[in-house]
């Protein structure tokens, strides 16, 4: 059984299809961590228990696709790449 499972957020995409949002969920703690284009490592967002974090999973579901790491770790480059052409255009 895997740990760790990522999701990402189809409601908002940029013109390249990129999501805006990914959710790493690890099965054994009471968080989820949101990464996008602000926060390309993370940020935490608690839970009191496990049942309320699987239920945040369940309401989101119509709006969720599961991705593997390798799919992560694309659109984190991505998002690295696309801050650093917006920080050179910004300090031309």
């Amino acid at each position: 059984m895997e740990t760790t499972l990522y999701f990402k957020d189809i409601r908002s995409k940029d013109q390249n299809d990129y999501p805006s949002k990914i959710y790493k969920v690890e099965y054994s703690r009471m968080l989820i961590e949101v990464l996008d284009t602000e926060h390309i490592n993370g940020r935490p967002h608690y839970f009191s228990s496990p049942r309320l974090r699987d239920e945040f999973i369940n309401n989101m579901k119509d709006h969720i696709l599961r991705i593997n790491s390798e799919e992560l770790s694309k659109i984190q480059s991505y998002w690295k790449k696309n801050q650093l052409d917006f920080y050179l255009l910004i300090n031309q």
